[in-house]
């Protein structure tokens, strides 16, 4: 009997403590689908399933990484082609984050294939003033600018600054073969 009273009152305790237990949920959060939109980006996994898993990650509501999630997005929307949509996702992670000076330059690639040199230009600048990780695309960039504008100089410098920061940067090499260096003689 002493054994079924102490059951008994073991399993009272226990559903008391259990009602009083606040509730508790489980969520659920989605690293994979992030470092799979991450590695697409940085090419090292399929871009069209990466695009997928970058939509799936961005769906995760307690995801805290939007910003750049967006603009890893974005990377992989301009290497399909979509440029048109990569800018709306660099616009939509600058809005989120405006300190992520990668998204600036990455936008401003985007702004140059639209010939929207301006605007590139101010994106360059501002990528530059916040220390972009991806400082030699911004320099590649702002040489596309200054040739286009038909500043040579200034285009031979950036495409040589681009590939000081990188060195195997072979966008920057192949640009730089384009150029002769030519010595002039002393005007008296």
């Amino acid at each position: 009997m002493k054994l079924l009273l102490a059951s008994a009152a073991l399993a009272a305790l226990t559903a008391t403590a259990v009602q009083a237990a606040p509730q508790v949920q489980q969520m659920l959060y989605n690293v994979d689908a992030a470092a799979q939109c991450s590695a697409a980006a940085d090419d090292r996994a399929d871009l069209k399933a990466g695009l997928s898993y970058c939509d799936v990650a961005l769906s995760d509501p307690v995801m805290n990484h939007q910003a750049a999630l967006l603009s890893n997005r974005g990377v992989i929307k301009v290497r399909l082609g979509n440029n048109q949509g990569a800018l709306e996702d660099y616009n939509a992670a600058i809005a989120i984050d405006p300190a992520l000076g990668d998204a600036y330059v990455s936008r401003a690639g985007v702004l140059i294939a639209m010939k929207r040199y301006d605007e590139a230009r101010a994106d360059v600048a501002q990528g530059i003033a916040l220390g972009a990780a991806n400082l030699h695309a911004a320099y590649f960039s702002r040489a596309v600018i200054a040739e286009e504008s038909g500043d040579v100089k200034a285009a031979y410098r950036d495409y040589k600054q681009a590939l000081a920061i990188k060195p195997d940067y072979a966008a920057a090499s192949r640009e730089l073969a384009r150029f002769k260096i030519v010595q002039r003689a002393a005007r008296l």
